[in-house]
């Protein structure tokens, strides 16, 4: 039979293939799927000539109508922040080498984050992964009860049978309070995020209550955005407080705030000889030689590496190991808690 290739291959569908190779639609798809009896010259032709006309099946569509796709929903957010790029690229690479088919859901905020969790439920995917926002506890109940994996990195998933794995965002907090505290004296200043912000939170409270016991004093300044440009406003902000009077230890929850720090210090003071600085993230520009920032680590690919394993058990894969190679705690929240690293550069005065 003669196909019309001037047709759009848009409209190109799996009944003409089975026309073109004067089979039926149900042996088309035998041929594509493997499922069923079929003679091996008869699928071979039917390849052959669905290769010809241009035409593939729609894998979605299948997968959809079976009540398999092999789809995973990603939550994420303000992707402008370097440390979300990072955790998306770790993140989507490591599921499409599992096989599965990544599908992101991008919130504005991540007071948009409910909606998008609720909007994930109409696709028939196996599971969600959050890097933004809060879970509520309603929503983790919808998405599990359908018999899907929730897993959330770097906040909690409120749910018993759902996942949930982070930072140990409090060791790090006390971590760069005992060494700010040690060179720099006991007068101490958080670049925090807003109020509420989970990490943020978590990392302000390591550090005041190890500030505390050590007989110090800390003042938390909250930001919006944990911007480059909050750190500009708070830089302007120190240099507003009488010279005696500024704090010569400061930890900022995020690296893009303590870079914004020091650029709108520059000329002005300098770390660590009129202070000392301790980020959070390590981003990339974080070791350029503009700013050498002493900061933590996060431990990213111990935390995707225990998500996959979660969902490679969800998906009863057995006979795959997940070693897990860094320190954990599990807290009474049941999350999975993974240690910092601490990465000396020139904003303190101890350096590897």
């Amino acid at each position: 039979m003669v196909f019309d290739k001037s047709r759009s291959l848009r409209s190109i569908t799996s009944r003409d293939v089975a026309k073109a190779a004067n089979v039926s639609q149900a042996l088309v798809s035998r041929a594509f799927s493997g499922n069923g009896r079929i003679a091996p010259e008869t699928r071979n032709r039917i390849l052959a000539i669905a290769e010809e006309i241009g035409w593939q099946p729609n894998a979605l569509a299948r997968s959809m109508v079976t009540g398999d796709a092999p789809l995973v929903a990603v939550i994420t957010t303000r992707l402008h922040f370097d440390w979300r790029a990072q955790v998306l690229s770790h993140l989507l690479n490591t599921i499409q080498q599992w096989h599965l088919k990544p599908l992101l859901f991008y919130a504005e905020s991540d007071d948009d984050v409910d909606r998008l969790l609720e909007e994930t439920l109409s696709w028939r995917t196996r599971g969600v992964i959050v890097t933004a926002g809060i879970v509520q506890p309603r929503r983790a109940k919808a998405i599990v009860s359908r018999g899907q994996f929730l897993a959330a990195l770097n906040r909690p998933a409120h749910h018993p049978n759902a996942f949930s794995v982070a930072t140990d965002n409090l060791q790090g907090g006390a971590m760069a309070a005992a060494l700010l505290l040690d060179e720099a004296g006991r007068d101490a200043l958080v670049l925090s995020g807003r109020q509420g912000d989970w990490a943020s939170s978590l990392r302000t409270k390591g550090f005041v209550d190890a500030v505390a016991v050590r007989g110090g004093t800390a003042r938390v300044w909250h930001n919006e955005t944990m911007s480059t440009e909050a750190g500009k406003q708070c830089a302007a902000a120190y240099l507003d407080l009488p010279a005696g009077e500024r704090p010569k230890a400061v930890f900022s929850t995020n690296d893009a705030m303590a870079l914004g720090f020091m650029d709108g210090l520059r000329g002005q003071l300098s770390a660590p000889s009129d202070f000392s600085l301790i980020g959070f993230d390590n981003l990339p520009s974080s070791s350029w030689t503009p700013y050498e920032l002493t900061t933590f680590e996060q431990p990213l690919e111990e935390m995707v590496l225990r998500i996959v394993g979660y969902v490679n058990n969800h998906q009863q894969n057995a006979g795959r190991n997940f070693p897990a190679h860094n320190p954990e705690r599990v807290a009474g929240d049941e999350i999975i808690y993974c240690a910092p690293k601490i990465v000396l550069r020139s904003t303190t005065k101890a350096k590897q």
